[in-house]
């Protein structure tokens, strides 16, 4: 299979997605541990879920090209799915999340992981970011003094998340938010050698999760069918970037804008819902089958199983 024509790095258009094919750096030796994690149940849509399948694979397939090892937290719905993806750990730690966990806050898996993994000393991806460089996260597992790494540091308008912090805490939260902040910490890289700041941090969540319901959340939608329910921006992303003022928080890219630099930084974090077009799915297939003919035959099986599901 040959690589698609088009200069994805270099091509404006349409949300831009970065030539993440590229030149590919020889495997190393694996020496580090990235985290990442699947929880199935907020994914409704099946064909969602397959095209999710194949964007793991792809991302699993950069991170053993470029030196890691990669421990997979799921469901058991997922890990029938991904047992033959050659995850170097596959548990199905987010079996643990209740059922009334509310599916609007699609970050627990993330958290679920990262507490699961103890928190420290690993760097959680998301399964929709491409690392493309060898050791490019090397300097985090070096340097114990590195207190947080995350994605990149983004502006966000003070409006978009004010509505936010009145529903959580018409809906009971705590006022532990700043209203005021309008710094977001991008945290499709995330990880902590500060205990400190990570057990602040992954207890506000857990507070969180504690508190709502997926009654909770559908009777106040019914209630206020206006309201911005996407608390995750506020509880994942917002308040890191809060809490990491006055720590060594680093900034793992010098950019607000990675996908047109995807080649230069080093890796690729597919943001957005069109990550999920078919067209963008072609990309990655052709990509997959370039870099891990076994793994691309893997995802394959995993989306036959998941169409044969009763």
């Amino acid at each position: 299979m040959t690589e698609p024509k088009r200069d994805y790095a270099n091509s404006y258009y349409y949300g831009e997605i970065g030539d993440f094919g590229g030149t590919q750096q020889p495997t190393r030796a694996r020496r580090y541990t990235v985290i990442q994690s699947l929880w199935t149940k907020p994914i409704k849509d099946k064909d969602m879920l397959r095209k999710t399948l194949y964007i793991a694979a792809l991302s699993l397939a950069y991170a053993h090209a470029s030196g890691y090892k990669v421990h997979m937290h799921t469901d058991s719905r997922g890990a029938k799915l991904l047992k033959h993806f050659g995850y170097e750990r596959l548990r199905t730690t987010l079996d643990a999340i209740p059922d009334t966990m509310p599916t609007e806050l699609f970050a627990a898996g993330k958290f679920f992981a990262l507490r699961a993994e103890g928190a420290l000393g690993k760097v959680h991806i998301d399964i929709d970011v491409f690392i493309k460089k060898a050791g490019l996260l090397d300097r985090f597992y070096k340097d114990k003094k590195m207190d947080v790494i995350f994605q990149m540091e983004e502006d966000m308008p003070l409006i978009n998340h004010t509505r936010k912090i009145m529903a959580m805490h018409t809906l009971g939260y705590p006022s532990s938010t700043r209203p005021n902040w309008n710094g977001s910490a991008n945290t499709g890289i995330v990880g902590f050698n500060n205990a400190v700041l990570a057990a602040r941090y992954m207890n506000n969540y857990f507070e969180a999760l504690d508190m709502y319901t997926q009654d909770m959340f559908d009777k106040f939608r019914m209630e206020n069918p206006c309201a911005d329910l996407q608390f995750d921006f506020i509880l994942e992303q917002i308040n890191l970037s809060c809490m990491s003022v006055g720590y060594n928080a680093y900034a793992l890219l010098p950019t607000k804008e990675p996908a047109k630099v995807a080649n230069k930084i080093g890796y690729q974090h597919m943001q957005g819902s069109w990550k999920w077009s078919d067209e963008r799915q072609e990309i990655i297939k052709l990509y997959l089958m370039n870099t891990d003919k076994k793994l691309f035959d893997a995802a394959v099986r995993a989306a036959e199983v998941l169409e044969n599901e009763g």
